[in-house]
């Protein structure tokens, strides 16, 4: 089993206003994650006391990590490695890994997926984490692209177990949420619900976190983690969810 999380940890900023980084890490710690997607995550920024979150998570938590730097803030920050963007954190080790730009158009937030390769007791899995835009022609440009040749289905990745999770800015069944369903499932509606709402203010109202699964994975459970400290501790609450690998031998 693989246990998996995604969480928007809206750069350590509580709802409470207070930024306070070991309260992220103890809301993760507490799932005993294998395999981590954080988005909203920042490098050396002065509102979040210069700190290196993503390598301050992964030490904190004992795990491998990689960032994929999305927005750049080196010259307001005066520092040479000031960014924003989503880390991936894994206890198995990580293999390789990619950005790719889903920027819609120039004036806009840029936005990205890193892709991770994790060698899972030697079976690889990729692991694709996201955080889309605001608009829907822009999701729908950044679905499209995400699931083209160029990323998820270029064949570097073979034909084995991929998930796809993260921050989607969904909460209706537009088009892009759509058109994932041809080569994903969505691991909340396996588990035979219709929504997971992980957005909102001291109640959650929007759906806007996901976790998408290849067929070849066993979706076990998958639910919002609702611990009194997920729902101070960032605006976003964590997804939490386990699969099955396929056996081994059974990935390209």
């Amino acid at each position: 089993m693989v246990r998996l999380l995604t969480y928007n940890i809206h750069h350590g900023r509580g709802l409470d206003r207070r930024y306070d980084l070991e309260r992220i890490a103890r809301v993760i710690e507490h799932e005993r994650p294998d395999i981590v997607a954080l988005q909203e995550v920042e490098k050396h920024r002065k509102r979040t006391r210069a700190d290196n979150q993503p390598a301050w998570l992964a030490k904190r938590l004992g795990m491998h990590h990689v960032f994929a730097r999305i927005v750049d803030h080196r010259y307001e920050e005066k520092h040479p490695d000031a960014y924003y963007g989503v880390a991936v954190l894994s206890r198995f080790p990580i293999t390789a890994h990619h950005h790719f730009n889903l920027s819609y158009r120039a004036g806009i937030e840029p936005r990205g997926c890193l892709h991770a390769a994790v060698e899972v007791e030697g079976t690889p899995l990729h692991v694709f984490c996201v955080h889309l835009g605001l608009r829907l022609r822009e999701r729908d440009y950044q679905m499209a692209r995400l699931l083209s040749d160029d990323i998820v289905g270029h064949e570097r990745f073979g034909q084995g177990p991929r998930v796809l999770l993260g921050d989607f800015n969904n909460w209706w069944p537009v088009a892009s949420a759509r058109l994932i369903s041809q080569h994903f499932r969505n691991a909340c509606l396996v588990t035979g619900r219709k929504r997971l709402r992980t957005y909102g203010s001291y109640f959650s109202l929007l759906c806007l976190d996901y976790v998408f699964t290849s067929a070849d994975l066993r979706v076990v459970s998958c639910e919002v983690v609702s611990t009194r400290l997920a729902r101070i501790a960032s605006d976003h609450r964590p997804l939490s969810c386990t699969v099955e690998m396929p056996p081994r031998g059974n990935s390209a």
